[in-house]
């Protein structure tokens, strides 16, 4: 029952935010920053944020600052476009890697990172929200194309994955982020840890979705699932990863901390 309230909250949400970027707006120049670091300006359409909508989890309310048309060209020769706020960057990741029954025919995906202000530790190399978008096939775990009900389909990095919060919900250091059990480094000795010494996230329900739901958004069909994931070892760390597939648009948006401005991102995504 559980389930099955997340799901139909989510879906109302999304329906609230159905008016993002109906207005006229003027131009503004926002800076993007590819793989490699080199910096773009891009003109953007700006239109006003809605007032905040109840209902997320958490105390955590939707941004009010102002949002701009984004356009991203998708692999393929098609372009989508959503609205984001004009404080946020778009970061653009290069095209995701199949190693998993790999087709060689297909388009792989293009991701890109839409990161906040907010300082947050990065997973699958993003510190935000990870859009991917293609027409063949996206990204699921560990070099697998996704699939609904994929087992870790939250994420595309293999293994275990450390803890990206330390005490206190401070972010935790670089190193510890990106090392392994098998590559973290200790204190005092030169022999690696084992698991049970490396703080882990671990995903609940053996990595499956707690939720899984398809709705309508503004005409589209989209799939919407969530996990849980905790730390092994640092107490009252635990993530709600939440993953939308729009099926009309062959779009995957990953949002690894439950971002109150995801919602309103789902719904704005369209056709450029």
């Amino acid at each position: 029952m559980r389930g099955l309230a997340v799901g139909l909250t989510v879906t109302a949400l999304a329906c609230a935010g159905c008016t993002v970027g109906d207005g006229e707006g003027e131009p503004v120049e926002i800076t993007t920053t590819d793989a490699a670091g080199r910096t773009t300006v891009v003109t953007q359409e700006v239109t006003q944020a809605p007032e905040p909508t109840g209902g997320t989890d958490g105390d955590a309310a939707p941004t009010t600052a102002t949002l701009v048309e984004t356009v991203l060209d998708v692999p393929g020769g098609a372009r989508i476009a959503f609205d984001m706020p004009d404080t946020w960057t778009v970061v653009e990741l290069g095209a995701a890697q199949r190693t998993a029954d790999p087709n060689p025919g297909a388009e792989p995906p293009q991701l890109w990172c839409l990161v906040p202000p907010e300082v947050r530790p990065a997973i699958d190399g993003c510190a935000g929200i990870l859009i991917a978008a293609g027409p063949d096939w996206l990204p699921g775990h560990a070099g697998a194309a996704y699939s609904p009900r994929q087992v870790e389909g939250w994420r595309s990095t293999p293994g275990p994955l450390p803890c990206p919060f330390g005490e206190g919900g401070a972010v935790a250091d670089d190193a510890t982020v990106t090392s392994t059990p098998d590559t973290a480094a200790t204190t005092g000795t030169p022999e690696p840890p084992d698991d049970s010494e490396v703080d882990l996230l671990v995903t609940a329900a053996e990595g499956l979705p707690l939720t899984t739901t398809q709705s309508e958004v503004n005409g589209r069909t989209v799939t919407y699932e969530t996990w849980r994931a905790t730390c092994s070892l640092t107490e009252d760390v635990a993530l709600t990863p939440q993953v939308w597939h729009d099926l009309d648009l062959g779009v995957l948006v990953r949002d690894f901390f439950g971002s109150p401005d995801a919602v309103g991102l789902i719904s704005s995504l369209r056709w450029a």
